[in-house]
């Protein structure tokens, strides 16, 4: 029998209501520190961390749908709410919505974990989107 996800409307962002740069005071209801994980997978991270820093912002981007809606029900059953999630693309999503100096860190672990025969051009770090990304927009910078 499949598990059934449940949907957060109040976790979950959705990019066709995004419109211009995000208002990350709008979207978490304070102003506090922002943190991004690209590739949130199942949103283990993102729970550890949002649970152990309650006064840090976390947003997950996740480009897998089932892992996307996978993180949503994880996310919303934890009842945190400093944690949001997006199923966009990353790069396009950062440049795009994103404002500069809004974001503390980004987190970035496994956003293609496993070896596989991947085009180049379709993996994160690759020349033609590492050109996309704008400088980090972080006072301070975690690798």
């Amino acid at each position: 029998m499949a598990k059934i996800l449940n949907d957060y409307p109040s976790v979950a962002l959705k990019p066709e209501d995004l419109n211009g740069r995000i208002d990350f005071t709008q979207i978490f209801g304070r102003k506090n520190p922002v943190h991004i994980e690209v590739g949130s997978g199942k949103a283990a991270f993102l729970l550890n961390q949002a649970k152990a820093q309650p006064d840090v912002n976390f947003l997950g981007i996740e480009w897998a749908r089932k892992y996307y809606r996978y993180s949503v029900d994880r996310i919303g059953r934890w009842g945190l709410k400093n944690v949001r999630i997006i199923r966009t693309d990353a790069v396009d999503f950062i440049i795009n919505f994103v404002p500069d100096n809004s974001v503390e860190c980004f987190h970035i672990y496994f956003p293609d974990p496993w070896p596989k025969k991947t085009p180049p051009q379709k993996t994160l770090h690759c020349p033609r989107k590492s050109r996309a990304y704008p400088p980090l927009p972080c006072p301070r910078r975690h690798y």
